[in-house]
C-alpha cells in the first residue's frame, strides 16, 4: 500500500502518477488505518482533490509545516497522540477546516472534538457521498470567511480583523488598547483552554509575572467589559488559576 508523497500529491495509490489530475483542493488525511486512508484518498481524488496522508500526529505536523491545506480529515485515536490534541495544536497557528472521522460515537468525545476546534464530526464507517458534501461545505464556508483578503475571522459574538487589529461587535468597532488586543490574540490562539495567569503575562508582556497577577486581572477585567457586556461568559474565570476563553 502506497501513500501520497510530500511534494508529489498526484502519486496514485498504486505508485503511478496521474498527470491529468486537475487540482480542486488539497486535503490532509490523518488516519492510521492504511486501508481506510487509501479508500478515502480514492474517493477524494475522483472528485479532483489532491491528497496527502499521515498515520500519526507527528507525521501530520511535519506535513503541515511544509504545505498548506484546504481541509484536514482527522481521526481521534492515533498511535502517538489524540486527534483532538492535534486539532488544538493546528488551531494555534491556522484556521484550516477540520472534519473529525472516528469510530467513537459517544457524546462526550464528539463535544470535546468540536470544542478542540473541529468544524464537523463523522462516525465511521462514513458515507463517502455525505463526507464529500460536508467537505465542500466547510471549505466553502472557510473561503467566504476569508473573502476580505483573509483578515476577518468570525466568532459567535464578535468578528476580528487581524490586519487592522480591530474587533467588531454588533456592527461597531470596539476600542481596545494594544494590551487588550494582545490578550485577545492569545485567547483566540488557545480557545477553550485554561490559560494560567503566568502564561498570559509571559505571552503579552514577554517576561515572568513573579507571582503578581494583578496586572493581568485588571486588563482582563477591562477586556471583558468591552467584549462581553451581555455576560455570555466569553471569558470564564477559574479562581486561583487563570481564564478559559469561549468564543464559539
Amino acid at each position: 500500500m502506497k501513500y501520497t508523497e510530500p511534494g508529489n500529491p498526484n502519486l496514485l495509490c498504486d505508485g503511478s502518477t496521474d498527470l491529468n489530475v486537475t487540482a480542486k483542493y488539497r486535503v490532509l488525511i490523518v488516519e492510521d488505518d492504511e486501508d481506510l486512508a487509501e479508500i478515502t484518498q480514492i474517493y477524494f481524488r475522483k472528485e479532483g482533490y489532491l491528497t496527502d496522508t499521515a498515520g500519526t500526529c507527528a507525521q501530520a505536523e511535519k506535513l503541515l509545516k511544509t504545505g498548506e491545506y484546504d481541509l484536514i480529515l482527522l481521526d481521534i485515536v492515533l498511535p502517538d497522540a489524540r486527534g483532538d490534541d492535534l486539532c488544538r495544536t493546528i488551531r494555534s497557528f491556522g484556521h484550516c477546516p477540520i472534519i473529525f472521522m472516528s469510530c467513537l460515537d459517544d457524546s462526550d468525545t464528539i463535544v470535546a472534538a468540536l470544542k478542540s476546534g473541529g468544524d464537523d464530526y463523522m462516525v465511521k464507517p462514513v458515507n463517502y457521498k455525505e463526507l464529500l458534501a460536508r467537505a465542500e461545505a466547510v471549505i466553502r464556508r472557510s473561503a467566504n470567511a476569508n473573502s476580505s483578503g483573509g483578515s476577518i475571522r468570525h466568532y459567535k459574538y464578535f468578528d476580528v480583523d487581524t490586519v487592522r487589529h480591530q474587533v467588531i461587535r454588533d456592527g461597531k468597532n470596539l476600542e481596545l488598547s494594544t494590551t487588550e488586543y494582545s490578550l485577545l490574540e492569545t485567547f483566540l490562539q488557545n480557545p477553550n483552554t485554561l490559560l494560567l495567569y503566568s502564561e498570559l503575562y509571559k505571552s503579552v508582556w514577554g517576561s515572568d509575572s513573579l507571582g503578581d497577577n494583578r496586572t493581568v486581572m485588571v486588563h482582563i477585567s477591562n477586556l471583558r467589559k468591552k467584549l462581553d457586556p451581555n455576560h455570555n461568559d466569553i471569558i470564564q474565570t477559574i479562581r486561583g488559576a487563570g481564564y478559559i476563553f469561549n468564543p464559539f
